[in-house]
């Protein structure tokens, strides 16, 4: 019988990346998400396009949706993508997991992971380099502040990613305001040292159920939309085992299963790259480890379902990927320096350089990604969760 899995959130580019690995592989491969017109739907490494009720505006209906799925059909694996999913299958993983297999870390670990305040902590602790910050019991506490702290600081959520959220505050006038209006959206916002933009680095890791590290990749974000702080649409794999050291050690401090990238960015007022956040999750970047070699989906599935993976260390370097739709169309229309850009926007051709979606092998994703743009126009929440790392 062939071995099958379930991939949620097929309209993100990372799940049409686990599609195309696994589904190459001859494992049947179901994606889902709150509609079939999505990227994964569309490709020819799709066995079957599922549809589930939408999780943020119900997150019980989609649960119902998901135990009943898991028990019509034996999937030898279940997939989150993303983090609305995630979070779903980690607050009822006995359920879920007693009709499949998920290889997931602990739910304390998975939580530590999602806050980026707690990430802090336990960078410090592990004596990793990383923004001072601070996280405000109340607003009292946020107006003593304002009058201590050196500007610009910076508002991040506790939990969110894409950017979202994130507020520079320049004058100690704004401090209050801008606070008060994050903090009616994300509880107990943190305020954190500004550190200027510098190099960014992805560190993408693997471990097994026992907790040991199966396969690591470091990337660097060459290219980002919005330009200044959102998520890269260009990336090149780079060769940077001291970043990895550090990732290895802030997770020891964390009991780990599954996949996870660890965020850096390098301080151009020192040259030392700066803890910025983890992801416990598969990032929207994925298919830049596959082309150069770390096939992080099927080592996922080896490790979940026959009991191991094969460690993955070496890969190529030098490659890159891009998101030309929608990520770097937008960034070169809203660029300045287009004649400088390394690699070229018009690269097309380039043996080095592939990309997310568009592919010579597996053309259609490209009209699904254009189909659900389409019906999904209007839908401000939908887009926004495309944006995101």
């Amino acid at each position: 019988m062939m071995s099958s899995v379930l991939i949620t959130d097929g309209l993100l580019r990372k799940s049409l990346a686990l599609t195309r690995s696994l589904g190459s592989k001859g494992i049947a491969t179901y994606t889902a998400d709150r509609t079939r017109f999505t990227p994964s739907a569309f490709s020819k490494y799709c066995t079957r396009a599922l549809v589930y009720p939408d999780p943020s505006r119900n997150p019980q209906a989609f649960l119902e949706w998901l135990i009943q799925t898991l028990q019509f059909r034996r999937y030898e694996l279940l997939i989150p993508s993303d983090d609305i999913v995630m979070q779903i299958v980690i607050e009822h993983r006995e359920k879920i997991e007693a009709l499949t297999t998920c290889l997931l870390p602990p739910n304390k670990s998975y939580e530590q992971a999602a806050d980026k305040y707690t990430t802090t902590l336990l960078a410090m602790k592990a004596g990793i380099p990383c923004p001072q910050t601070l996280c405000p019991k109340d607003m009292e506490e946020v107006k003593c502040l304002a009058e201590k702290l050196s500007y610009p600081v910076v508002i991040k959520p506790r939990k969110s990613s894409g950017s979202r959220g994130i507020r520079i505050v320049k004058h100690r006038e704004e401090l209050v305001s801008l606070y008060q209006q994050i903090a009616m959206q994300y509880t107990r916002p943190m305020i954190q040292e500004f550190i200027p933009l510098g190099e960014r680095y992805d560190v993408c890791l693997l471990y097994n159920r026992n907790g040991e590290l199966r396969g690591s990749f470091v990337q660097k974000e060459v290219r980002h939309f919005p330009v200044d702080i959102g998520p890269s649409t260009v990336q090149k794999s780079v060769w940077m085992p001291e970043l990895v050291e550090q990732a290895k050690t802030l997770m020891q401090n964390l009991p780990w299963c599954g996949v996870v990238e660890i965020e850096f960015m390098q301080d151009p007022r020192d040259g030392i790259p700066k803890l910025m956040e983890i992801n416990p999750r598969y990032w929207n970047s994925l298919e830049m480890a596959i082309q150069s070699g770390v096939d992080f989906p099927y080592m996922m599935y080896q490790a979940a379902i026959k009991g191991d993976a094969k460690e993955v260390h070496h890969y190529t370097i030098g490659k890159f990927c891009c998101n030309l739709l929608p990520g770097e169309i937008l960034h070169f229309l809203s660029a300045g320096n287009r004649r400088s850009m390394n690699p070229p926007f018009f690269s097309f051709g380039n043996p080095s350089l592939r990309d997310d979606i568009l592919s010579w092998d597996d053309p259609m994703p490209v009209f699904g990604f254009m189909t659900g743009a389409f019906r999904l126009l209007f839908d401000r929440k939908i887009w926004n969760m495309m944006f995101k790392r």
